[in-house]
């Protein structure tokens, strides 16, 4: 406890210092209160937890050619959750890096105080070459809520605090080859021998469309995939498939085939509609756990429990500081419904008030699974 208190006082005073000195370091992040109840159809049923989270983000810049930075994850959970999920720390705490970057300080029934490195990395520019070596987010997904073609670091939708989204331990080359084209190799390694990915895309723009090839080894699995980004008319068009084939060992696997498709399109009155498909082949038809989606760690392969799903989202705002938005997924399995709204208001600058509903339905037996009501407040600085 000590030690995580004195490092961060001396990053702080080295922010002060340095930005007094040249603005060779800089410091950013937020601080945000969470309040989740829970209940599944009947209020005398409800949970609460509390999650006081802060997040703060150094850069440091010693030359025009590279950067380095660290960032910080500190969340404090107390509530049910911490009493009553079995395995909550250690899921809290799970880091599949090659070093464990993730410290649960305190542990015990009541609280759970965890401290996470999620970026760690120095990045390298000159003329067309960029490269970063660390802790770092590899990005190749293009669409907004499932994304086949992010091999690297998959992100559960239904994590909204986390807006940064997880990180690899990798090492990331990317030559510009024109405006609009580049070419990336990327590598991550884990803890485990199999958790490895090593990979390339090429990216293109062809007929006011921007298209990424990828291929690689992923895991146990050879990969090929593709995706894109246009427009159709006035709409916004994207795509990603990914095909996942085991290489020579694991031929007890089955190939897989993960795909997604997304159309977008804003109304000039301001009102904003979304819609994406997903199509998973390694989802049993009798499948599915829609409820336990929100502690599930997704993978590129396996982005949702079901063959076919369906995502909508309708979002506007009253004014610029007041917005809502409605979201729903669908699948035919058991006919399976998470409904998710939410709102957002900018309380004064810098300051931004939250409210979003989860709730999971299966109306094939007409149950509910369960409701979450988040409600936040953050601070950024």
């Amino acid at each position: 406890m000590k030690r995580f208190l004195l490092t961060y006082l001396l990053l702080f005073t080295l922010t002060i210092y340095a930005q007094e000195k040249e603005e060779k370091l800089f410091l950013t992040g937020y601080i945000k209160n969470l309040h989740e109840f829970s209940f599944v159809d009947r209020l005398e049923q409800l949970q609460w937890t509390t999650l006081l989270h802060n997040r703060l983000n150094f850069k440091y810049i010693p030359s025009n050619s590279l950067t380095a930075r660290l960032e910080v994850r500190n969340r404090v959970f107390y509530g049910d959750n911490v009493q009553n999920i079995p395995g909550f720390s250690g899921y809290i705490s799970q880091d599949n890096g090659i070093a464990d970057l993730s410290w649960n300080i305190i542990d015990n029934r009541d609280l759970l105080f965890n401290s996470t490195i999620d970026r760690a990395l120095i990045n390298y520019t000159n003329g067309d070459w960029d490269i970063t070596v660390g802790r770092q987010r590899v990005n190749w997904g293009m669409n907004l809520i499932w994304n086949p073609n992010d091999i690297f670091n998959t992100y559960n939708f239904l994590d909204f605090d986390y807006e940064e989204r997880p990180g690899s331990d990798a090492i990331r080359v990317q030559y510009y080859t024109g405006d609009f084209s580049k070419i990336e190799v990327a590598a991550k390694k884990g803890k485990s021998a199999d958790d490895k990915i090593i990979a390339a895309m090429y990216k293109f723009n062809k007929a006011s469309y921007d298209i990424q090839l990828i291929t690689g080894v992923y895991k146990k699995d050879w990969v090929i995939g593709a995706g894109w980004a246009g427009n159709l008319k006035e709409a916004g068009f994207k795509g990603e498939i990914s095909y996942f084939v085991p290489y020579e060992g694991y031929l007890d696997s089955e190939n897989v085939l993960s795909s997604s498709v997304s159309v977008d399109y804003g109304f000039k009155e301001g009102l904003y509609i979304y819609g994406s498909v997903l199509y998973n082949s390694s989802a049993e038809s009798s499948s599915g756990n829609v409820e336990n989606l929100l502690y599930t760690s997704l993978s590129a392969k396996n982005l949702m429990p079901f063959k076919y799903s369906g995502f909508l989202q309708l979002a506007n705002e009253f004014t610029p500081i007041f917005r809502w938005a409605f979201s729903s997924i669908y699948s035919p399995t058991r006919h399976s419904v998470i409904i998710i709204p939410s709102l957002d208001y900018s309380v004064a600058t810098n300051w931004d008030l939250n409210f979003t509903g989860q709730s999971f339905f299966e109306f094939e037996d007409y149950q509910t699974l369960g409701n979450i009501l988040f409600v936040r407040l953050r601070w950024s600085f």
